[in-house]
């Protein structure tokens, strides 16, 4: 479904699907005075083939005969090019048992021939505002959705968008032997922060570090707050060393960052974990963000303020250059 569904200052769409030229002049000049923006096919192939160029249609007027076929058959491609599309059938077979096929095919509301055109209007008008219902609950289901993945404090996503979208990307690496990173970002001393100057403190240095990560970040990277004090970024087709050089740079943004105001000049550091596929010994999701943890402690037992790296043996795959190739250590 296109962006241009839930675009408030688009034409309400009709495509009219009729083959008798009176009916289609007749219809195209009332709706179009109606403020409607028309589009018209007389045939199913021509119907087809209009369905295929665009999904932004609200609402069909259909022919059940056609001079290639049953108009109800155009239903299901109806249903697939604009799902939230309402139907209406228009066909001079009153007969109780045609109803019922058009119903079941998947026709929203039937008018016989000869019609009123003042009624034919109102139930264009009806079907309209059902559109408009189904469209607003479809944006109100998208913004509750970005709202459910998204942390409400620093407006990265959170840790139930991380989990989701870490399951993906590392299925899709696993499957094309594509390289993917991690980088673990934790506040060093968070907690000293929140204790000395206050919670809207803390809030304040946290929400400056996602900004922090967030411009430092690739458009293809994904940034999320894990836990308390903690980030994570997803670094798709970067190598090892690749995601050592990003997370770096990171600390370093992070640590020559202005200091809170209240803070006497003390600057905010982070102490950083990377890990990275492929990898002999990491079979998951839950395997590769382990390897960056670990680092990540390393990390902080050395000091803070620093990146470290998973370990890894020289059988283990790395990129050329990779500063942890000849490691003999294991995860």
């Amino acid at each position: 479904m296109t962006d241009s569904m839930n675009d408030p200052l688009r034409e309400p769409s009709i495509l009219l699907v009729e083959d008798d030229t009176n009916v289609l002049l007749l219809l195209r000049t009332h709706l179009e005075r109606s403020g409607y923006a028309v589009s018209f096919a007389a045939t199913l192939e021509e119907a087809r083939t209009l369905l295929r160029k665009r999904e932004d249609f609200d609402l069909v007027i259909l022919d059940r005969h056609l001079p290639d076929g049953d108009g109800a058959s155009l239903c299901p491609l109806i249903r697939l090019a604009a799902r939230h599309c309402y139907i209406l059938m228009l066909t001079g077979d009153a007969t109780p048992e045609s109803k019922i096929e058009g119903f079941a095919s998947g026709v929203d509301d039937y008018v016989t021939k000869p019609f009123v055109m003042e009624e034919l209007l109102a139930r264009i008008r009806a079907g309209m505002r059902i559109v408009e219902l189904q469209k607003e609950l479809l944006a109100s289901n998208r913004r509750f959705e970005a709202l459910s993945l998204t942390d409400s404090l620093t407006s990265v996503r959170n840790r139930r968008a991380f989990d989701q979208e870490f399951a993906s990307r590392f299925e899709h690496a696993m499957r094309y032997g594509r390289p993917l990173s991690i980088a673990l970002i934790d506040l060093d001393h968070f907690k000293s922060v929140n204790d000395r100057l206050g919670h809207l403190a803390g809030d304040a240095v946290l929400r400056g570090v996602a900004r922090i990560i967030e411009s430092g970040s690739r458009r293809t990277d994904f940034v999320a707050r894990v836990g308390g004090e903690e980030f994570a970024v997803l670094l798709p087709e970067a190598s090892l060393f690749e995601a050592l050089h990003f997370a770096e740079k990171i600390r370093e943004s992070i640590a020559e960052a202005p200091a809170h105001p209240e803070e006497s000049g003390r600057p905010v550091t982070v102490s950083i974990g990377v890990a990275n596929i492929p990898h002999s010994l990491m079979a998951s999701p839950q395997m590769l963000f382990d390897a960056a943890d670990k680092a990540l402690y390393r990390a902080k037992n050395r000091g803070r303020n620093r990146v470290e790296c998973e370990r890894r043996k020289v059988t283990d795959r790395t990129s050329p250059g990779d500063p942890v190739s000849r490691s003999q250590a294991s995860l």
